[in-house]
């Protein structure tokens, strides 16, 4: 990656920085001028270089989505993400209100650009791709807003000084918006760039999101075929180096990644090593896997742990899906030249900045960042082949039954190099293959800010999120942690935040229960 794209993206942060007190308001007075920017090409592709600054922070909007659910659990419960998980949630919440932010920043910036486009002189082709990215982009801020608040104001233009934010669209509407941007961006888009461009949407990335849209949505048929039109691509496949350096810096940029969140070392990183790294390692642990996600990996013969021969309940590491050791740290185990040890020491449970259930996340940190000396600059991976190869499965198996297809792709995730598990025994009905292909995509996909969504969707939420929350081994059994709350009547969706509320003065509604 050249150092030209980061630049860019820089200097479209400071010169275009938001100072409104309102997420949904107008143009703020102190960005540049339409007249003074949008002189000319160079202009449109800075901007648009900076739309990517503004999608979902990895960190605590994605990564820790999973401490909102039955794979983990929150360490600083005093924090806001606490009251998420907790079920005490209230529409001051300040990490609710973040990720609405981040939302609608990124559609207010991608509006300016549609009302300015059209005028600036440049390469009819790079203006047609421009226009491609940007409305890749907003329908991915439309698709985080849906599946977190379901129907919300749909803005397509910048409002005005003293315009009203218009009252919430219906959440079907959102959805509608969304597959029509990304029909209209996927053509658009190419299949790749130059080193100089990486990262930015491809018609991969739009096909997929509507890919994965239309399953949260239930739209299993549509689902279906936006996936089978990525896996024809010919462009993505599995990652051979190893499930968990899949997530490594070493790694980024690999034919399995779809759309990612570029970063580049010393020059524009992010936190996820100090967020999630052990306090032995100068980390934060501020997620603790439980032991309910450790029990949902297989033994290596291919069968739960309540069906095989294999697991030993005093041993229960032993003999088990490899990525749940690429995936999770327990006590015990040897971290960047460390013993990773949750009875005593700085990663002691209760401890500050420990574990809360004894485990903590292997997945995405960097053992070289040991002491968290510098940034971390692994790209943060938002969608990637395996997820479409799933998806594919699931939406195929619901919309067609189980077929050949099915097995192929959910047995070429479980036999990549360093996973290696054996493939799905042959004659599974629809419900079998179904449960199956739920604990892959939960195994597979875990801390990837996933199982949110689909405990969601598949109205889960309130068996997954009430069972009591166990930890590691102690003493011979597993350590009790705690019974969180959820009421289905209101906590399949978040509040609209407070302020938000207040600033439309009447004309958005709040989600029932808050």
């Amino acid at each position: 990656m050249k150092t030209t794209k980061y630049v860019a993206i820089l200097v479209c942060m400071l010169g275009l920085t938001n100072c409104n007190d309102g997420f949904l308001d107008k143009i703020p007075m102190d960005e540049m001028t339409d007249a003074s920017f949008w002189a000319n090409e160079s202009d449109a592709v800075q901007y648009t270089t900076g739309l990517y600054h503004y999608l979902m922070p990895p960190v605590d909007d994605v990564v820790l989505t999973d401490s909102y659910t039955d794979n983990a659990v929150p360490v600083h419960l005093h924090d806001p993400q606490g009251d998420i998980s907790g079920g005490t949630l209230t529409s001051t919440n300040g990490f609710v209100a973040n990720a609405w932010w981040y939302c609608y920043e990124s559609i207010r910036r991608c509006n300016i650009f549609f009302q300015n486009i059209e005028n600036c002189p440049m390469d009819a082709e790079l203006k047609e791709r421009l226009i491609g990215e940007t409305q890749f982009l907003r329908a991915y801020a439309y698709a985080d807003l849906v599946r977190r608040w379901g129907g919300v104001p749909l803005l397509t233009t910048p409002l005005e000084l003293n315009e009203p934010i218009p009252a919430r669209s219906s959440a079907e509407e959102i959805y509608d918006f969304i597959i029509d941007e990304l029909e209209q961006a996927k053509d658009k888009l190419p299949l790749g760039y130059d080193e100089a461009n990486i990262g930015r949407a491809t018609r991969g990335a739009a096909l997929s999101l509507e890919a994965i849209i239309h399953l949260f949505f239930g739209n299993y048929a549509e689902a279906e075929k936006a996936a089978k039109a990525v896996m024809d691509l010919g462009v993505y496949s599995l990652y051979q180096g190893g499930y968990r350096q899949l997530f490594l810096p070493e790694n980024k940029n690999n034919k399995e990644v779809i759309f990612d969140h570029q970063y580049m070392r010393e020059l524009y990183t992010y936190t996820i090593d100090q967020a999630y790294l052990p306090a032995m390692c100068g980390g934060w642990t501020v997620m603790s896997p439980t032991q309910d996600l450790v029990d949902a990996y297989e033994c290596t013969d291919g069968l739960t742990i309540e069906e095989s021969p294999l697991f030993d309940p005093m041993n229960e590491f032993e003999n088990r899906d490899p990525r749940l050791e690429q995936s999770i740290l327990w006590n015990g185990r040897e971290f960047a030249g460390k013993i990773y040890n949750t009875f005593s020491g700085v990663d002691k449970l209760g401890a500050s900045n420990a574990t809360r259930t004894g485990y903590c996340l292997h997945k995405w940190i960097d053992p070289n960042n040991d002491g968290v000396t510098e940034g971390s600059w692994g790209n943060f991976i938002y969608i990637r082949y395996a997820e479409i190869l799933l998806t594919y499965a699931e939406a195929h198996t619901r919309a067609s039954g189980v077929d050949q297809s099915v097995y192929d792709a959910i047995n070429a995730i479980r036999a990549r190099e360093t996973v290696n598990m054996p493939p799905l025994p042959a004659g599974l009905s629809q419900e079998e293959m179904l449960e199956a292909i739920l604990r892959e995509r939960r195994v597979e996909l875990t801390f990837e800010g996933k199982r949110l969504f689909d405990i969601r969707r598949l109205r889960i939420a309130e068996e997954a999120l009430t069972k009591p929350v166990y930890g590691q081994m102690e003493n011979g059994a597993h350590i009790y942690i705690e019974t969180r709350k959820f009421d289905p009547n209101i906590h399949y969706l978040w509040p609209i935040p407070q302020t938000e509320i207040d600033l439309s003065h009447g004309t958005i509604e709040q989600n029932p229960g808050y």
